[in-house]
This record gives C-alpha cells, structure tokens and sequence, in this order.
C-alpha cells in the first residue's frame, strides 16, 4: 500500500513538469524563424549586384535594408541566392527553389509564372543621353526618329521596352564602354537606358562632366517584387509582402537606400580619367580630348 501511495505522489510531482517541458517545445517551434531564399540581378547596379563580403561574394539590392525591415516585423529570415547568370536565378524562381525575386518588370515573358505584388517598389526612367550640345534636340520619342540610337545589351529591359527600340530602331551594343565610344565617336546620336545603372557607368568611366540626360524620361520601367507559385509558401508570402510594400516606411527606406548608392559611386569614381576614344574624320572630340585643353566650361566659351 505504502508503495502505491509514493508511486502517485511522484506521478502527481512529475507530471506539472512534463506538461511545463511540452510547453516550452511547443512555444521554441512557434518563436523559430522561418528562412526565405530571395534572389536579384548579380550585376545591375544599383539595383542588385555583386559585392564582396571579406574572400566571399554577396548578393546585395537596393531593397535589403527596407526587406530587413519587414523581415524583423515577420518573424522571418531572409537568405540571398547569388546566381551569377540571372537568367538560371529566374528559373530558380520559377521552380520554387527561390521563392522571392527583387525587381521584376511587369508585362513581360521571363517573368511568367510569377506572383508580381503590388505596388511597384521602384520606378526605372529611361531617359535620352547624349553630348550636352545636342541634348536639346530630344523631349519625345517622336524626335528620335531621324536619330541614330543605342541601348546597352547588358542592361535589364521590359518587353514594352524592347518593343519601343525595334519601333524606333535603337540597335543593341555589347557593353557600355562601346556605346559610349560610338556616342563619343559620331557613330551614334544617342543612347537610351536606365537612369541609375547609366548614371554609375557614366561616372565609372570618368563621363559624368562630358554627356547630359533628357531634362525628362520618355519611358518609365516600374520594377516589382516577385513570388514564386511553385513554393509552398507563396500564399503567405504573396499576403505577407503585399501588407508592407505598400508602406510608406517601405518605399522611404528604397529610396534612401537609391540615394546612399549613388552618392558613393560618385564619391568612388572622383578623379577617374576618362577613356580615349578614337575620333572620325569630323574632328568630334572625346573627353580626353577637353581634359587635356581645360575644363568643359572652359571649352565651350
């Protein structure tokens, strides 16, 4: 008898224990952080790129600080995929094996099959560059016509886009080094892109004083964030991330972000010398050209 009895007190002294113990499990799996894989273009500053973090590469955007935001808010913990085609990030994407993409343009092909969220995080302008003396010619696209035009092939377009250069035969050009060289060269009138990733390779060849914009855009690209439908989290994400993107705070945080981004390119490329380019029969001078001869304010008097 004596032995049931000590057996029930332990039972009853155990048992508070073991309810406290699930409990704490129970509570560890509902405070644990759930990772999200998110991927963006490795090499279309600033939007998203390729950054060095001590002997490794990142994937860096313009969006992480405000998506660090959202993530402390979530509970959530985002993990970057750097794919260095951005073609196979993509894919990746749409196979559910990535479940976000940071930048996306709506309207087009590469993108099917992907949750776009709305609003837009960003607005791309395209606008017109050119030599500043003839920057006046141009405020809309019908004034391209008689023009001779280029866009960078390494630049990320939408379709719409794409189809506006066929309409007004702007042709591609590999790299931004040749399309500049043709602009510089007479070989070309102008060159149509994105405001910010031509900005910082303007400033990175030492260009910045030499070639002028469109006082406005002629096209805008707004860019989206996109959720994979083939993840098994896509409808709480899709819910998640529509909550916040259309948060002042959210689109506050990309635009400081823009900001910060471009303001250290400058910085990062004062006193670069611009290229020489070879120049044709006309006598069209390059940059280096009105280095060597005094300053471009100089040059024009």
């Amino acid at each position: 008898m004596k032995k049931v009895l000590w057996m029930l007190l332990f039972l009853l002294q155990i048992f508070p224990s073991g309810v406290s113990a699930q409990s704490i499990v129970t509570n560890k799996k509902e405070s644990r952080t759930s990772t999200i894989n998110i991927t963006s273009f490795p090499d279309y500053f600033p939007i998203g790129y390729t950054a060095k973090e001590g002997n490794n590469q990142i994937l860096e955007t313009v969006f992480t600080p405000a998506m660090k935001q959202i993530a402390t808010a979530g509970n959530l913990e985002f993990e970057y995929v750097l794919k260095k085609n951005y073609d196979d990030a993509v894919t990746d994407v749409r196979r559910g094996k990535i479940e976000i993409l940071l930048g996306m343009y709506y309207g087009t092909r590469q993108y099917s099959g992907l949750e776009y969220i709305f609003p837009a995080v960003l607005n791309n302008p395209v606008y017109i560059i050119m030599r500043p003396e003839n920057i006046d010619k141009v405020s809309k696209p019908e004034d391209l016509k008689n023009l001779r035009g280029l866009y960078i092939a390494q630049e990320y377009f939408s379709d719409y886009m794409r189809d506006n250069f066929k309409n007004y035969n702007i042709k591609p050009i590999k790299t931004a080094l040749e399309a500049y060289e043709k602009l510089f060269t007479g070989e070309a009138d102008y060159i149509a892109g994105g405001y910010y990733y031509n900005y910082a390779e303007i400033c990175r060849l030492g260009l910045r004083d030499y070639v002028s914009f469109s006082k406005t855009p002629l096209w805008n690209m707004p860019l989206f964030i996109g959720v994979s439908k083939a993840s098994k989290k896509h409808v709480q994400i899709g819910k998640f991330l529509k909550k916040y993107v259309a948060d002042e705070k959210f689109q506050q945080s990309i635009n400081d972000t823009l900001k910060e981004l471009i303001y250290q390119v400058e910085v990062e490329s004062q006193g670069v010398v611009p290229p020489m380019f070879v120049k044709k029969e006309d006598g069209a001078k390059t940059p280096a050209d009105e280095i060597s001869t005094g300053t471009p304010e100089e040059n024009k008097e």
